[in-house]
């Protein structure tokens, strides 16, 4: 393909640049070899009284990562080792080198780039790849091997999902900035080497693929307050190369001049997305409307994944009111499938939410949000050419709504300082079908914390009281769960001593209503726990960039649950020591 001898034409032009270092007017001896990294080591004791031991009662780790930095390559090694398992990682079996010197840089090994949403994506591939930024123009090139080629093993029956044809792909990005204004256009090809596996079962699913995409986008200030931005992209894909070759039929897909640069053929298939936005910006506020629309079986080689197959609409205000002491912003939007009309359902989706903060003055702060996700679905029946009944037709509705709170008061000076704080949150979710028998089913979820923190600055003491609750009906089912928590804190020695004790008791109401018969089951639950940890200050030696310090912990957990039901109580205790030396 012509297009191979572009790039890698200017591949090579770009990496006949001087070359010294990664940032290459920076490399040299100088950045020497590099060492930092950390060890930790620790052990937890458990043992349970009332029940079997839910956990072995002697566990011990050992963990590690070191990082070399040699003349500015990044080398992460890791290790685990513990007497649960073990085992070992070495994530530097790839190769990366991006040297760069001034508007150049360059991408060599295994890495990845991105052109457009819609061509080459964060696709990882191991090869070679520019960025070119003089002045205002903006060019980008990569080639490389996408996917290896993993052959089929008749005796591993996985192996089937696993085989894979040798991919290889190549790209180019060119594109114009100027004041805030942007014009591009983007060009991907990828295809796989039919000769890189030598056994194809019979019964084998996969088949050897090429794929052309383009992408052309814009970003346009129409004054000093309108901006409009655009991508229209499109993708042909040739499901199997080896098809037989059919004369150009323009009947086929959407957009088919790409026929010009992939051969039509009897598997061959073209698609096309678009996204856009216009936008004003105010004094106070700004407004967003956005149009993108994907269809259906949308494919492009050089990403994972690309969600198609629909059409979505949203709007996007934001207010800023008083001074900025009150913020709004909302999104509203609708998303509908079935573009073609070839599924046997449509979906319908409804989002919207609304947030607000508020912050009259230093010492209060108000959050508070609304959102709403509606679903619709309809389901045809499977088209039959002599009856065709419309009440076959089943509608199914979704909602959800929630709803959630925090209003936060402050005060103190720098010496004391106190907050209370209250957290809600509720969420009301329902479905329904148009079914004739069809019951409504309701789930109501709330959550609420209130809190009191104190926090004595000059003795290093900060103290935390708080209750919770919650409450959730679903299915017959009403759990209700409260209780209080306290935690107080203190350090010492410069702060590098620092001690914490922690007490929560809740009480848990569980109300179950089956065939008119309503149980209802009592627990409570006491944790508390004590912790210590110890980091003297650490030590830089002359030259590194890193300090040296240690860390030693230790912590004690206790637990008691109280009996329920036919539940006898029982209570375990958990005790960690840890310790950990970074460098």
């Amino acid at each position: 393909m012509k297009m191979n001898r572009y790039i890698f034409s200017l591949l090579l032009l770009t990496a006949s640049l001087p070359a010294s270092s990664q940032a290459l007017d920076q490399l040299g001896v100088k950045k020497g070899v590099t060492m930092s990294g950390s060890v930790n080591a620790s052990t937890t004791l458990y043992k349970a009284n009332g029940i079997d031991n839910r956990r072995d009662p002697l566990a011990w780790y050992l963990n590690g990562n070191i990082n070399i930095n040699l003349f500015g390559y990044s080398m992460p090694f890791s290790f685990s080792y513990s007497n649960q398992g073990k085992n070992y990682s070495q994530p530097f079996n790839q190769f990366r080198f991006a040297p760069s010197y001034k508007w150049a840089r360059a991408y060599l090994g295994s890495t990845s780039m991105t052109f457009s949403n819609y061509t080459l994506a964060g696709h990882m591939f191991n090869g070679v790849g520019v960025e070119l930024t003089p002045g205002k123009w903006r060019v980008s090139a990569m080639y490389g091997t996408l996917l290896k080629a993993v052959p089929f093993d008749v005796l591993v029956p996985d192996s089937y999902n696993r085989a894979a044809f040798e991919r290889k792909g190549e790209g180019i990005k060119a594109g114009y900035e100027n004041d805030g204004n942007a014009y591009g256009v983007s060009l991907f090809h990828a295809k796989d080497n039919v000769s890189s596996l030598p056994y194809i079962p019979a019964d084998a699913t996969i088949s050897p693929k090429e794929n052309i995409a383009v992408a052309l986008n814009l970003r346009q200030h129409i004054s000093q307050r309108v901006f409009v931005d655009a991508e229209y992209s499109v993708s042909a894909l040739n499901r199997d190369v080896r098809s037989e070759k059919n004369a150009f039929d323009s009947s086929r897909g959407t957009s088919n001049f790409l026929g010009h640069l992939l051969t039509p053929t009897n598997t061959t298939r073209y698609f096309d997305a678009i996204q856009a936005g216009l936008g004003y910006t105010g004094n106070f506020y700004t407004i967003q409307l956005r149009y993108e629309r994907v269809a259906p079986d949308y494919v492009t080689l050089g990403a994972y994944n690309v969600v198609n197959d629909m059409r979505n609409i949203t709007v996007a205000p934001t207010f800023q009111l008083f001074g900025g002491k009150v913020n709004l912003s909302a999104n509203a939007g609708v998303q509908v499938n079935n573009l073609d009309k070839s599924k046997t359902s449509d979906a319908k989706r409804i989002v919207a939410n609304i947030n607000t903060g508020i912050t009259p003055n230093e010492h209060w702060v108000i959050n508070a949000g609304y959102s709403n996700f509606s679903n619709y679905t309809r389901v045809r029946p499977l088209v039959d050419p002599y009856f065709n009944n419309p009440q076959d037709t089943l509608d199914f509705y979704q909602v959800n709504n929630s709803y959630n709170g925090m209003l936060m008061y402050r005060t103190g000076n720098r010496e004391v300082q106190h907050a209370i704080t209250l957290n809600s949150s509720y969420q009301y979710a329902s479905d329904r079908s148009s079914a004739v028998d069809a019951t409504e089913n309701l789930s109501k979820f709330f959550t609420s914390n209130l809190s009191y923190s104190y926090n004595l600055v000059p003795k290093a003491i900060s103290m935390t009281g708080s209750v919770n609750y919650y409450k959730n009906t679903a299915s017959g089912l009403n759990t209700t769960f409260m209780g209080p928590s306290v935690n107080v804190n203190k350090q010492f020695f410069d702060k590098t001593f620092r001690t914490g004790v922690t007490a929560t008791y809740n009480i848990t109401n569980a109300t179950s209503d089956v065939a008119g018969l309503s149980t209802t089951t009592k627990s409570t639950l006491f944790n508390s726990g004590l912790n210590l940890n110890y980091s003297p200050k650490g030590k830089q030696a002359e030259g590194a960039t890193h300090k040296t310090t240690h860390n030693f912990g230790a912590s004690v957990m206790w637990m008691l649950r109280g009996a329920a039901a036919a539940q006898p109580g029982y209570n375990e205790l958990t005790s960690t020591i840890n310790y950990t030396y970074s460098f």
